[in-house]
């Protein structure tokens, strides 16, 4: 089957089990559902978004490390010459986790740290969470890992962000990426830590101001921005070269499989999404059916908001992440968190 779309990026949601009880969790994890994908099941994903052409596989949760077979998974993403990474809240790691992971072939490993101490904690909910992924952070580090770190942005993390760079950075970390609470999962119930819509220029601002501390400095993800001078420097990763916002990849280069199989553009997206099963249907055949994904496969700028519709470069960002516009307005296309269209003169 020919495939009119070149797939790129994958998430494979490897289990909902968690040690973690995240007051911001998009997908609601702790308890392991009771339809997961066994390991030769999640191995035949492996050969089929190879079989498709993916250079990129990113094992998540949950907690990836409380699936067994997720060594096994990485290894073989790795010997058909994907680049695998991993993302953990780095709670109970041992030392197994990391020859595991060494072994395996990994090339990043990206540990999930929401503030400094007492943020993190009283947000992710475990006493002691964060002097363990400190520790984690610097046991893959000097076992000669790549270490990365991803933080929530909310109003609790917001002002912590200064002093986490400097503790992150001692650990180890060689990359931190930034991604705005959404109002997805649990999340749904904490609005009073989702910023605004008209708030981004104030998170821009601190943002912009640790791109240019020295040392480890962090970078944005796909929902938040858009299309400013400054945006292939926010949301450039360290040794990476420059890249810069080009639309919603769901659906067109990026697919996410949760658990249990259902497949999704993008595993932020609501199950509203879904898209069908892999215990269904190939992975194949989902991906190569051209009337699915619609929302970015049949885009159209007539779904643009007015603000979007007005916007000379309407073109290229078609309305911002599709995840963040669904949740926050129930329609994709609608950029509620550009902080172009909020005026942002100084850098457009």
């Amino acid at each position: 089957m020919s495939q009119p779309f070149n797939l790129f990026a994958v998430g494979f949601e490897l289990t909902t089990a968690c040690p973690c009880h995240c007051v911001t969790c998009g997908s609601d994890a702790g308890s392991r559902r009771s339809d997961e994908l066994d390991t030769d099941e999640w191995l035949k994903q492996v050969r089929a978004i190879a079989q498709l052409g993916a250079k990129r596989l990113c094992l998540l949760g949950g907690e990836p490390f409380l699936f067994s077979g997720w060594a096994t998974i990485a290894r073989l993403g790795h010997d058909l010459g994907l680049d695998v990474d991993l993302i953990s809240c780095g709670i109970n790691v041992g030392s197994d986790a990391i020859e595991a992971a060494k072994q395996s072939g990994l090339v990043w490993i990206t540990f999930s740290v929401d503030g400094t101490e007492q943020v993190h904690e009283r947000q992710r909910g475990v006493r002691g969470g964060y002097r363990a992924v400190l520790d984690a952070i610097r046991r893959f580090d000097e076992a000669g890992l790549k270490v990365g770190v991803t933080t929530q942005l909310n109003r609790e993390t917001l002002p912590t962000l200064d002093r986490l760079a400097e503790e992150l950075q001692a650990a180890g970390a060689i990359g931190w990426q930034l991604q705005l609470t959404m109002p997805l999962g649990r999340a749904e119930q904490h609005p009073e830590l989702v910023f605004l819509p008209h708030e981004s220029q104030s998170v821009f601002s601190v943002i912009r101001r640790l791109v240019g501390r020295r040392g480890l400095r962090p970078y944005i993800t796909d929902n938040l921005g858009y299309m400013t001078a400054d945006d292939p420097v926010l949301r450039t990763p360290p040794m990476c070269p420059e890249r810069c916002w080009c639309g919603c990849q769901a659906g067109l280069r990026s697919v996410g499989i949760t658990s249990c199989g259902n497949v999704k553009g993008c595993l932020s997206l609501p199950d509203s999404m879904i898209e069908g099963n892999v215990r269904d249907e190939s992975l194949e055949q989902i991906w190569g059916d051209t009337s699915r994904f619609g929302y970015n496969r049949a885009y159209s700028q007539a779904t643009l908001s007015a603000g979007c519709a007005r916007c000379q470069l309407n073109s290229v960002c078609r309305g911002g992440c599709t995840s963040v516009s669904l949740t926050t307005t129930g329609k994709p296309n609608q950029g509620p968190y550009c902080v172009r269209l909020q005026g942002d003169a100084p850098n457009d």
